[in-house]
């Protein structure tokens, strides 16, 4: 129970055609204590569809919108985080304090982390930051790019939000995002993600 989070939708009834969506919000279970009531004064968000084309046992996180663009005559792939969208609230208040961190594999030694600022008590944070990864076309073509999403909090671990990774082993909108970058050179290609509560592998909490 402590890793699932409540959705709260609300929508104008409508008898003749279908309901229509007014907005929802999101709460961490795991910040709730046992044989307690908790009251929230959270805001509703109206987000851009989630496509359903496959139904995935994940938890579904909030959305992210992702650019990528391999530079030719900068030699390596440049990563644009630029915004999230209904992301899961972590915090009692019913928001989060998000950031975003990148990782290109195989990373041995651990030095392609990059990580954005810190946006205060928001959902839908907008971060529009870049980074750098210096690689050829041939080597970017094995390589596996995990973006995950982290909730700050001061003195005590970090919460992780949502995360996912692209490369020629995903499915779906990150396999279709990572082959336009790489068949477009010098293209910039935005996608938006859904972010799930699945921790990649090599991911560490700092």
């Amino acid at each position: 129970m402590g890793r699932k989070t409540l959705r709260v939708s609300v929508c104008d009834e409508d008898k003749l055609t279908h309901n229509e969506f007014i907005g929802e919000s999101r709460i961490a279970l795991r910040r709730l204590k046992a044989n307690q009531i908790k009251r929230f004064s959270i805001c509703l968000e109206h987000l851009p569809p989630v496509e359903r084309e496959e139904q995935r046992p994940l938890e579904e996180r909030g959305r992210l919108l992702l650019s990528l663009q391999f530079l030719s005559g900068r030699g390596g792939l440049l990563v644009g985080i630029l915004r999230c969208a209904h992301l899961a609230a972590m915090d009692v208040n019913g928001f989060s304090d998000p950031y975003v961190k990148t990782y290109l594999k195989p990373d041995v030694h651990k030095k392609s982390k990059h990580k954005t600022i810190v946006k205060k008590k928001t959902l839908n944070p907008e971060f529009n930051e870049e980074f750098f990864y210096e690689t050829s076309h041939s080597e970017l073509s094995t390589k596996t790019l995990e973006v995950t999403v982290w909730d700050y909090d001061l003195g005590k671990s970090n919460d992780f939000i949502g995360g996912t990774t692209l490369g020629m082993n995903s499915k779906g909108d990150c396999l279709k995002h990572w082959y336009e970058c790489l068949k477009n050179k010098d293209r910039r290609v935005e996608q938006w993600h859904t972010l799930t509560n699945e921790l990649p592998g090599s991911t560490y909490n700092d």
